[in-house]
């Protein structure tokens, strides 16, 4: 018989758990890296800066110096929002079974090593819950450009907080510029996707950006698919299309769930590589919710944004029991994973806090499909 699991055995492990992400999210993944250590911060709040893009060209003058200050620079310290998940182990349940059979595994002969492999468990599904927390964020981002929602004070505070984080410069009621406006939705009459997507990367390009992907849901992708079918758009030797089985072309790791790559196809003289994404997450009602909604088309190119990180707070047991150090310390990196300790109530959890933000590496690095007007 495997032995009970006590809250007060503090043997196995330190608090902090170090666990990888295994299960990888195509828009952190391709489009919005965290890539170390300059995308994390130790500090709550993250230095967001980018600027509208400059390409202007040098000027030539027989002397002196023609002022170059035109860019539009933006800088400004912006606080994430903030992904709190918490797992406690149930002794009583199924996670005793899993327990038990840990602790007759030869891998993890003793208690010790057989909690902190039920923890490691555990922190792994936090990880996983936060990393699709942070997709919903990174599709947002390409929706509105910008990050707009609320969320709760806490889990006992319903009062709403809001987070809004733009990156674009919406003074004087000016709207995101980085949404096209089709003459008609995609499945309605007078809808013509083909030519909304050669709109969308003629204007992308216009304004500096990069077209190497074309992004869609299953259900934008049919509706493109038909219209390229009935225009005689699909003729590879004619028009450069290439539609594929559904491999990923080693465009990103095939351990992504739901991503897919269809093929390529020309558009403006373009090629771009289609990509269709229907994963997904089950939302607090059980429902399955796609990360992209059926509407969703986007152009973009790897890289066009990333993944910044504000530091997480972790309490310090010792400091708050024997003094001398800081009771809160900030701890720098994408995930906190750590052992808590609920001595009141006899349990044992794993919580896992995030502070991301998604955002681009400059003006015009993507362009999203809009509704009619």
């Amino acid at each position: 018989m495997a032995g009970t699991i006590s809250v007060y055995d503090q043997t196995s492990q330190p608090r902090m758990l170090l666990v990888e992400d295994k299960m990888p999210k195509l828009l952190q993944e391709r489009y919005f890296p965290t890539n170390e250590p300059v995308d994390l911060f130790d500090s709550k709040s993250v230095l967001l800066d980018f600027d509208d893009g400059d390409f202007a060209s040098g000027a030539f003058v027989k002397c002196g110096y023609v002022d170059g200050n035109t860019t539009t620079y933006f800088a400004n310290n912006v606080v994430p929002p903030r992904i709190g998940i918490s797992d406690t182990i149930d002794t009583c349940n199924k996670d005793r079974v899993l327990f038990e059979s840990l602790c007759r595994n030869d891998l993890s002969p003793s208690h010790a090593d057989a909690l902190d492999a039920l923890l490691r468990i555990k922190a792994a599904r936090c990880i996983n819950r936060a990393s699709r927390a942070i997709e919903r964020l990174c599709v947002m981002a390409l929706q509105n450009n910008a990050i707009q929602f609320t969320m709760d004070t806490s889990p006992t505070d319903s009062t709403q907080v809001t987070v809004d984080i733009e990156y674009f410069d919406s003074s004087n009621s000016q709207t995101n510029p980085q949404v096209y406006v089709p003459t008609a939705d995609w499945g309605q009459s007078g809808a013509t996707p083909h030519d909304d997507v050669c709109a969308m990367v003629r204007t992308l390009v216009q304004h500096g950006g990069r077209a190497e992907d074309l992004l869609m849901s299953e259900a934008a992708w049919a509706l493109l698919y038909a219209d390229m079918n009935t225009k005689g758009l699909l003729n590879s030797q004619i028009h450069y299309t290439n539609i594929a089985n559904g491999d990923v072309r080693d465009l990103f790791s095939a351990e992504i769930d739901g991503a897919k790559c269809v093929g390529q196809a020309q558009f403006n003289g373009h090629v771009l590589n289609l990509i269709v994404y229907n994963g997904g997450y089950k939302a607090s009602n059980g429902t399955w919710t796609n990360y992209l909604p059926d509407s969703f088309v986007c152009i973009l190119a790897p890289g066009c944004g990333r993944t910044l990180c504000g530091a997480c707070s972790l309490p310090n047991p010792v400091a708050m029991f024997q003094g001398g150090a800081a009771d809160i310390k900030q701890v720098v990196g994408k995930y906190l994973v750590y052992k808590y300790y609920d001595f009141n109530n006899e349990a044992v959890a794993v919580r896992c806090a995030s502070n991301p933000l998604p955002s681009p590496l400059s003006a015009w690095r993507w362009i999203t499909l809009g509704s009619a007007a």
